[in-house]
């Protein structure tokens, strides 16, 4: 039971014990409202008390024979009786006592994700949560909705039995947030009514959940390449956390032209913690995929829903090229992971490629060395590929930290040759003098080598850009030792125990 709940409860029984004293000195047309109010703080009492507590029986006949007094009282007309208001007083106490001991006294903390595939944001929080014995951690996946871009036809779905094995699972239709007023709550979504693609019940929104908490978390589920765009920045649950927990520093200063700095707190990304785990606990491939990848190289395809939107076209035929690259090349295999609302974006805000799209999709996946990746965590294919090749994304600096090569496209270039270093004296100079002063100098793009040269590159087991890798990806994320959820964790479990003592 949350702290704010237990207050409330002993806030309702200081209401009886004042409605008590009342009763000593107030006029007879003012008495039957004073006992109105204690009969309603005990009623309420009780419902709580039936909420929280499986074996409550001897709790509930204390609330009713306290009821029942108060009733009384109202029959007999002499409220001045000293003995009769003592009675009541002494079953407030006994009651009191009797509840504060049954009522459990630890933190209610609530995560609430909505795609599985987003829960990297919160997971390795709810991983150092899960550990507090203090604390009582639920995990609420919740419905979501597909939406157009004016916000009709709603289409809904639930990824609930999509998470991963082992995390217990809370019923949304069961768990009532403004019964159980959560000390925590944990969310990845700030968008309320601001996404035009996917929505949420209007009762998670986070200028709903403030209401039923005083801890309101936000956690990004975007990894950013550097500085996070300014629109992130002002969304509603952004406004409405008491907390913002910020991938670095870089990205904290642009929160803190739109927040108080005590709300932008800088820890690393805690979706970077799950990629460093697998680096050294590498999962198993799955059976499905083994034909495909086998032992061969295996290149990561990203594709994001920028170009979907705004270069349908250009996305396609780069999408075209990829194939016809990984068809030539049999050591070779391609893993490709869309953004997992890619196909809802295309719906609802570029339905006319729709159709372009799906056929190319199926194109792909008749490649013999192809493997099209719709599983809901994007972290299996980041720890079993050994290359990157896509757009610019949350994925680039996912994978980066891995320290494996990075090749970001540009699919709106018309020209397909570029500067062919295969073919040059000296190409690894070459390449290194061309990536300075990049956003990133430590990745290939495609207007200085091609697609089909970065691939013979990796291939040939070349990455002329790789001594400082780690490093660059490291000043993104400010926390690369896979730990940024216990110190996420750490940090307000301080703050929840300092609130206590005060």
């Amino acid at each position: 039971m949350s702290k704010r709940l237990r207050n409330n409860v002993k806030q309702l029984f200081n209401t009886v014990s004042e409605g008590v004293r009342q009763l000593a000195a107030v006029e007879q047309e003012d008495v039957l409202p004073v006992l109105q109010m204690m009969q309603e703080a005990v009623i309420a009492i009780g419902d709580t008390v039936e909420r929280c507590v499986s074996d409550c029986d001897s709790a509930i006949a204390l609330l009713t024979e306290l009821a029942e007094l108060i009733y009384e009282l109202s029959l007999t007309g002499n409220y001045a009786d000293c003995r009769k208001r003592s009675e009541v007083a002494q079953r407030c106490e006994s009651a009191e006592r009797k509840i504060a001991e049954i009522l459990p006294s630890v933190y209610e903390i609530l995560f609430i994700p909505y795609k599985a595939s987003m829960w990297d944001a919160l997971e390795s929080v709810y991983l150092a949560a899960a550990e507090s014995a203090d604390c009582e951690v639920r995990v609420m996946p919740v419905p979501y909705y597909h939406v157009t871009e004016d916000r009709t036809d709603l289409e809904m779905e639930y990824e609930g039995a999509q998470f991963p094995t082992g995390i217990p699972i809370t019923d949304y239709k069961e768990y009532s947030i403004a019964d159980m007023q959560p000390d925590v709550i944990f969310i990845h979504n700030p968008y309320d009514d601001k996404n035009h693609v996917t929505s949420l019940p209007e009762r998670y929104f986070s200028s709903e959940l403030k209401k039923h908490t005083d801890h309101l978390v936000y956690i990004p589920y975007k990894v950013c390449n550097g500085k996070v765009k300014d629109f992130y920045c002002v969304m509603p649950g952004v406004k409405n956390a008491w907390r913002v927990f910020a991938q670095s520093e870089q990205v904290r200063e642009v929160y803190l032209k739109y927040n108080q700095p005590e709300k932008i707190v800088t820890t690393g990304s805690p979706k970077i913690d799950k990629i460093i785990y697998n680096e050294t606990h590498k999962p198993g491939m799955p059976d499905e995929w083994k034909g495909a990848l086998g032992s061969k190289k295996v290149f990561l395809l990203n594709t994001h829903l920028n170009y979907i939107i705004n270069n349908a076209d250009c996305m396609i035929r780069g999408l075209k090229q990829v194939i016809t690259a990984f068809e030539n090349r049999g050591n070779a295999a391609v893993l490709w992971r869309p953004h997992p609302l890619s196909i809802e974006t295309a719906k609802a805000m570029n339905p006319d490629i729709l159709q372009n799209y799906q056929q190319v999709i199926e194109e792909f996946k008749a490649l013999a060395n192809g493997v099209y990746d719709e599983t809901p965590d994007p972290h299996l294919a980041i720890a079993l590929a050994d290359a990157y090749i896509g757009d610019w994304s949350s994925l680039v600096t996912m994978f980066g930290v891995t320290g494996k090569p990075v090749f970001v496209r540009d699919v709106t270039l018309q020209e397909k040759s570029r500067l062919m270093f295969r073919e040059t004296a000296a190409p690894g100079k070459k390449l290194i003098e061309a990536s300075k002063g990049r956003k990133l100098e430590s990745a290939y793009y495609e207007d200085i080598i091609c697609l089909e040269d970065y691939v013979d590159m990796i291939l040939d087991g070349e990455d002329v850009l790789a001594d400082r890798r780690k490093a660059e990806f490291a000043d993104l994320v400010y926390n690369t030792q896979g730990d940024v959820g216990k110190h996420i964790w750490e940090y307000v479990k301080k703050e929840l125990q300092s609130d206590k003592e005060a």
